[in-house]
């Protein structure tokens, strides 16, 4: 599972007496516990009213789109609903805003100067070889549907063979966190670029932004309280979309999600008769629990340990870890963690505890506990999430893919947990391969240390074309 940025505001209040005074950029410094992040402000004006936009140039997340910019008087307010939060703060006319930002039930102070052109950060962007570029050698068509009360709006881009009939289509479902629909990250476009792989081979896409990204709007409630049951909603409309097009082979619909995407689709498939296989993308094969210990122990538990302190290091990673899945109260969440690390070091000595761990357990969970305190409902039910319930009653053809160098799903566990799920549910029709080399994005990868923006492939072809090639032969036998 990649890293949930910590995403902050924009929702703007001026006034048109001073409109043309806080036009422009500003930024602050955002400190939270030992963290120092810049926010950027982009205020603009139209005859339509104001808008904004918002960066975080150290977490590389740029132009953010800002739901609504207003004034009143000298007050400014800011909020931006998929964090439930925002950002109070005092205009003094000219240069200054002297104000709080909130999130939840933490406030920190965040004042902000008005930033010159050449003083404002820039992205650094970086052109990816394979990120697909007009003119295309098939058809690419930006859409937008609702759901049946159009509580719901979704923007997606659709692209399908040229001069060919009764083509296979498929939905991606993108991994965890907000993402645009083309899985836009460190300058790879990873959704566009399977999309054009796919699309070249003879298979229609129709790739969407997620909740609260692009075009996508939150819809109604409460979106702390999204989990991946909602994204399945969310997925179950992109079909009846499609359904509903006149240029596809209703019969030939199929799903292929990536990290939590892999649990979406079974999820979906279990329910709507209408898809016909599926892809998993680095899927989970077991229970979110464990993938989510995994991954705590690699971040923080030192190297070439002895059997008996390894054992002891993972003792504690699954206390600080397990209230998490027991409660979505953040104030219940870090008792039990404060509870459980006590009953843990009573043994422990200090200097024993320094040679197991890169950082200090308790306070590094308690960190990661403020920073999913907006996600806590998305957390507990992706830990309690078992796949085999749904992977077990399935019976269409699926395809699973993993890369041997997958540090966040990793291959060997969760491939072996996909196929035994599928033969106890007397799948006969299935697929489920390692891939040598690639990591979690599908990219061909030296070693498991190397990041993802060190890499220039987005998308391995080789991968790419393994799933169309099963999409158009195996998937679709009778």
């Amino acid at each position: 599972m990649k890293k949930i940025a910590i995403f902050f505001i924009g929702l703007f209040l001026l006034s048109s007496m001073q409109a043309q005074e806080i036009v422009g950029t500003w930024m602050g410094m955002l400190k939270v516990s030992e963290i120092k992040l810049r926010i950027v402000i982009h205020i603009n004006k139209s005859d339509k009213g104001y808008s904004a936009l918002f960066d975080s140039p150290d977490q590389k997340a740029f132009g953010l789109m800002i739901n609504k910019t207003e004034l009143i008087n000298d007050s400014l307010l800011c909020e931006i609903q998929i964090i439930r939060g925002g950002y109070r703060a005092s205009w003094d006319g000219k240069d200054s805003l002297t104000g709080i930002f909130h999130q939840g039930p933490g406030s920190f102070p965040l004042n902000m100067k008005r930033l010159k052109e050449e003083d404002i950060p820039k992205q650094e962007v970086k052109i990816r070889s394979q990120t697909p570029k007009a003119p295309f050698v098939y058809n690419a068509e930006e859409v937008e549907y609702d759901n049946a009360d159009k509580s719901l709006h979704y923007g997606a881009t659709f692209t399908k063979p040229n001069n060919q009939t009764s083509f296979p289509t498929v939905i991606i479902i993108s991994g965890s966190g907000t993402q645009d629909r083309d899985g836009t990250m460190f300058g790879h476009k990873t959704y566009a670029v399977l999309a054009d792989l796919l699309t070249k081979k003879g298979i229609a896409v129709l790739r969407v932004d997620d909740r609260g990204a692009g075009k996508s709007n939150i819809g109604n409630g409460d979106p702390t309280k999204l989990t991946s049951k909602d994204f399945a909603i969310d997925v179950n409309n992109s079909i009846n979309y499609l359904l509903s097009r006149t240029d596809i082979d209703k019969n030939k619909i199929g799903l292929i999600g990536h990290s939590e995407g892999g649990m979406i689709a079974p999820m979906v498939a279990v329910n709507n008769i209408t898809v016909s296989f599926i892809v998993l993308l680095a899927g989970p094969g077991v229970s979110g629990q464990e993938i989510w210990d995994l991954q705590m122990e690699r971040d923080i538990i030192k190297k070439n340990l002895s059997e008996t302190n390894k054992a002891l290091a993972i003792e504690v990673i699954k206390k600080l870890n397990d209230p998490f899945s027991k409660s979505t109260d953040l104030k219940i969440v870090k008792d039990q963690m404060n509870t459980n690390y006590t009953e843990w070091k009573k043994n422990v000595s200090d200097s024993l505890e320094t040679d197991l761990f890169y950082a200090d357990p308790k306070e590094s969970f308690l960190k990661v506990a403020d920073q999913f305190q907006h996600a806590l409902y998305w957390l507990n039910y992706f830990l309690n999430y078992q796949p085999a319930d749904n992977l077990q009653k399935i019976k269409i053809p699926i395809l699973a893919l993993n890369g041997s160098n997958d540090i966040q799903i990793s291959s060997k566990e969760n491939l072996a947990g996909i196929e035994a799920a599928l033969k106890k549910g007397g799948n006969k029709r299935f697929q489920v391969k390692e891939l040598n080399g690639l990591n979690h994005l599908f990219q061909t990868s030296k070693s498991k240390d190397l990041t993802y923006d060190a890499i220039d492939e987005t998308f391995s072809p080789e991968a790419a074309s393994l799933a169309a090639n099963w999409i158009l032969t195996e998937a679709l036998k009778k």
